[in-house]
């Protein structure tokens, strides 16, 4: 999934070539297909709950793979933004159905480490899709490689149903002293819940701030922070932004283990702590960076540190959301979850941008960001040691 997403966003330069582009329209690309996602996120949630994760697996799959090949086959711009909406119905379905996969085949002592290294698929198919892609698109042209990532797309999926076999707890239990299998609730029962129960409401915020002020802020703005606010060149910023991803996929499994392990399960407690962390990182990005002359080395610590902090968030968030919901609704949590995410996804990036324009560096976007990214960390534990 993230492969053929990531990828395709990468080969956009070629489409804005040939359609002869504006970049506001090439932006309309990323609306297009998050719109239908989020819109669609509660709804396929609870699907994925009725017809299990490897039935969501596979259709989304099928979706996204039969997408990325018709796109090669688009006579212009705005039969590739129909599309994109298409696409983003299977992205709202895999999400869940993954998350709901690794909850359900996993003990609940390795929910956490076991999210992080799905998470991590995220990362490794987006580092490898945004570097490999566009060399292939300068060699074949973007419609060829499409097809080629589109068929790739499809190969997984048949793998995925040949070699998935579900682990259901359900089925083992039924007719062994009259248990039963948990019936998932109504799509209206499950937005009574999301809206009353107060720990997954806690929890759906801190993910705005999460997804948004700390992932989505800093993922839109890194490569331009690299290089305009510490002068390195733009190759330089370019492998200072895969070093960041690199530290993702690093810290998701990682601080999974650490919360499985050495918090023994505390979810809350290990979100705080790395919301902590990553405030604590960007406070120093905002106050040190810009009065010293770093070397490229030391850039690039930095930036495995910062997306070892900040990308580890994904694992540990998920388990705390079906752990909190439950089996039965896991899907339509993630679901209404993931779209909360996207709201801060939305809006957190541009007010990043707009405090830098205001001053001229990146320097008070950093120091804003951190400080909320501390204080909402600190009141999430509190909220959720007093329930």
């Amino acid at each position: 999934m993230s492969l053929s997403i990531n990828g395709f966003l990468a080969l956009l330069p070629f489409v804005r070539e040939e359609f002869v582009l504006t970049r506001t329209q090439v932006g309309f690309y990323s609306t297009f297909f998050y719109l239908s996602s989020a819109m669609l996120a509660v709804f396929t949630g609870s699907v994925v709950d009725r017809v299990g994760p490897k039935k969501g697996v596979i259709f989304g799959i099928l979706c996204l793979g039969s997408v990325i090949i018709l796109f090669s086959f688009s006579p212009s711009y705005i039969f590739i933004l129909l599309l994109a909406i298409i696409a983003g119905v299977g992205h709202s379905i895999i999400n869940p159905s993954v998350n709901k996969a690794v909850i359900s085949d996993t003990p609940p002592e390795k929910h956490a480490v076991s999210m992080g290294i799905a998470m991590s698929g995220l990362g490794i198919g987006g580092l490898v899709g945004a570097s490999l892609l566009p060399l292939m698109g300068e060699s074949f042209g973007w419609r060829m490689t499409t097809q080629i990532a589109g068929v790739f797309v499809l190969l997984i999926g048949f793998l995925f149903y040949k070699l998935y076999k579900k682990k259901s707890k359900n089925r083992q239990l039924e007719g062994q002293q009259g248990v039963q299998k948990e019936e998932p609730p109504s799509l209206k029962e499950n937005l009574h819940y999301f809206i009353t129960e107060k720990r997954f409401l806690f929890t759906s915020l801190f993910g705005i701030i999460l997804a948004g002020f700390s992932v989505g802020a800093v993922f839109a703005h890194y490569a331009v922070f690299l290089s305009e606010d510490l002068h390195i060149t733009r190759s330089a910023a370019g492998i200072g932004l895969g070093v960041f991803q690199i530290g993702g996929i690093v810290g998701r499994p990682t601080w999974g283990w650490f919360s499985d392990r050495l918090l023994q399960g505390d979810r809350s407690k290990a979100l705080s702590i790395l919301g902590l962390i990553s405030g604590v990182i960007f406070i120093i990005a905002g106050t040190s960076f810009n009065s010293h002359q770093l070397s490229l080395p030391v850039i690039y610590i930095f930036s495995f540190f910062l997306g070892f902090s900040i990308f580890g968030w994904g694992g540990l968030y998920f388990v705390e959301i079906a752990e909190i919901a439950g089996s039965a609704r896991t899907g339509a949590a993630m679901g209404m979850t993931l779209l909360f995410n996207r709201i801060g996804i939305l809006i957190a990036p541009p007010i990043f941008g707009i405090i830098a324009d205001l001053h001229g560096n990146y320097n008070y976007s950093w120091l804003l960001f951190g400080a909320v990214i501390i204080l909402v960390s600190f009141f999430y534990y509190w909220s959720r040691s007093k329930q």
